[in-house]
């Protein structure tokens, strides 16, 4: 029901049209049951009437057929777009915190889940017509005979009786077998992400296989199987109750006499076109509970992701203004680690202006990245105010916020084109490639796509530099932008680069190891556990 209501809430003319052009096609196919038992019975008489009958249920059926697919198709497949685009849009909106912790709960949704819903729908066609074929073929066989049609009927009640017990067990694995999928998906984002660590370690490769993966990958196997053989049994439940009850009604006739032989005969006839259909409609019993499944998985991160997001970003303007002065007042923020660990940022108090460059140092978990990400409004301070011109950082003001910043950091992303940017200068882009020494690996075309992505991390990472200098945002952030570079390239970075954007008016804000570029620095921050214990300024001489 919640499937038929999804496809309604879709495109209720589509959804309309495709049921009722399924229907059609059902009745139809019981309409070939009628004319043809009815042309044997009545030995040729009406051959006329039978024929033009029989040609109008060809047409109905096979145009009902193609409408009806196209319709449900259609709307179907806008229902999946408009899930996986509500959903896409939703995690846009989340707090970079809760992405953080539910990632692998939420990801699922948009592939597993929505892949569910897309194959129950492209099933329901045969479904509704299959359905209607099954009432239509009931009535006929209450016309020709209808003590054995109620006999049929007693016999349909008790197998919808036992067809529960068989279903429960199938969702049941189901369910296991959902519930360890997230599980899974983590394991396997492990093997891509982790792949230099498990290739290294033989003894941590051979206990990530043998004791996380496949343990799990086998309980998979033992899930999906059990739900198979069930949904096997499930599908075949229709005809072999149906056979049955025929077989008995067949060998009993002498007995009951609730039909001739003759009568039998074409009952029989028209019961052998409900099994296609009736196997048809039980089996699809299987994917409405998959569906099921999957819709509730959808509200489930639903209501996390509507309980977490925030308001709908306000529509792009303008290149961002940015602030000249920021300040940090008494800021705290407590990140929740793994396994019950916890990390806590501040109290900080500190001030940047705009132009200036100021470098970032302290040893790891110190609380370096966790301080640009609580800047950048990517995380939101636990106490304390955020200020910008004296004015403090509010929810209304965050997105123009957010949009000051041009980021790398050290977990970069390479998107395979300048996303937003693709009309910013062609001049401009060449001369920064050039400068990175990458004009050779890389072009850029008119949509702003790059010709490849597939170079070194430190290529990689000077091509994230070109797009975001291209982005030209009044604040700059830099997390170990030169930890893979060579010498040329990290003299390239704090002489040039750092310098010539602070004389184009930006605030530089980088995390850095190289203590030799310090002096070039306006400022330098340093933390330990948390706190900044040094804000320094070069000696002039």
């Amino acid at each position: 029901m919640r499937l038929l209501l999804l496809l309604l809430r879709t495109s209720r003319w589509d959804a309309v049209t495709g049921i009722v052009a399924g229907a059609a096609v059902g009745l139809s196919a019981s309409g070939f049951a009628w004319v043809l038992q009815a042309t044997i019975a009545h030995r040729g008489e009406n051959w006329l009437a039978y024929t033009l009958a029989f040609v109008g249920f060809w047409l109905t059926y096979g145009l009902g057929s193609v409408l009806a697919g196209n319709r449900i198709t259609r709307v179907a497949q806008r229902a999946v777009r408009d899930l996986r685009l509500s959903i896409s849009r939703r995690i846009l909106s989340l707090p970079l915190t809760v992405l953080e912790k539910d990632q692998a709960r939420i990801f699922p949704v948009l592939t597993e889940d929505i892949a569910m819903i897309s194959s129950a729908t492209s099933r329901l066609p045969s479904a509704i017509s299959g359905c209607a074929t099954v009432l239509g073929c009931f009535v006929l066989l209450t016309v020709i005979a209808w003590p054995l049609a109620l006999a049929c009927l007693a016999l349909l009640i008790v197998a919808v009786g036992l067809y529960v017990q068989p279903l429960r067990r199938f969702q049941r694995h189901l369910v296991v077998w959902r519930a360890d999928w997230d599980r899974f998906a983590r394991l396997l984002d492990a093997i891509v992400h982790g792949h230099k660590e498990l290739i290294l370690d033989q003894r941590k490769r051979t206990a990530f296989l043998e004791q996380q993966l496949e343990p799990i990958a086998r309980r998979q196997e033992r899930e999906m199987t059990g739900a198979n053989t069930w949904e096997i049994l499930i599908r075949r439940w229709g005809e072999l109750l149906m056979l049955l009850g025929l077989g008995l009604l067949l060998f009993t006739l002498p007995w009951h006499a609730w039909a001739t032989y003759d009568q039998f005969g074409r009952f029989l006839f028209v019961a052998l076109f409900i099994l296609s259909p009736l196997s048809t409609l039980v089996g699809f019993s299987t994917d409405l509970g998959r569906a099921r499944l999957a819709i509730n998985r959808i509200n489930d991160v639903g209501g996390l992701l509507e309980q977490h997001a925030g308001p709908p970003p306000p529509p792009v303007t303008s290149a961002p203004v940015g602030f000249r002065h920021l300040a940090l007042r008494e800021v705290s923020y407590r990140h929740a680690g793994k396994e019950g660990a916890a990390f806590t940022l501040g109290p900080v108090t500190v001030a940047f202006d705009r132009p200036e460059v100021v470098l970032i140092s302290g040893g790891n978990g110190s609380g370096k990245t966790t301080l640009l990400k609580v800047i950048c409004g990517l995380y939101p301070a636990d106490k304390g105010e955020i200020t910008l011109d004296g004015r403090p950082l509010a929810a209304a003001t965050l997105e123009e916020h957010r949009a000051s910043f041009a980021v790398v950091f050290s977990d970069f992303f390479l998107f395979p084109s300048l996303l937003g940017y693709e009309q910013s200068p062609a001049d401009e882009q060449a001369r920064l490639l050039r400068e990175m020494q990458l004009d050779r690996q890389v072009q850029v075309n008119a949509d702003g796509e790059f010709s490849t992505t597939k170079l070194s991390q430190g290529q990689r990472k000077r091509l994230a530099l070109v797009a975001a200098l291209l982005e030209d945002k009044p604040v700059y952030v830099f997390d170990e932008w030169a930890a893979d570079q060579d010498p040329g390239f990290r003299r390239l970075f704090y002489e040039r680069i750092l310098p010539g954007l602070r004389d184009r008016g930006k605030l530089v804000l980088a995390i850095s190891h190289d203590e030799a570029y310090y002096p070039l620095a306006d400022r330098h921050l340093h933390l330990v556990d948390g706190h900044i214990t040094g804000d320094t300024r070069p000696v002039t001489t």
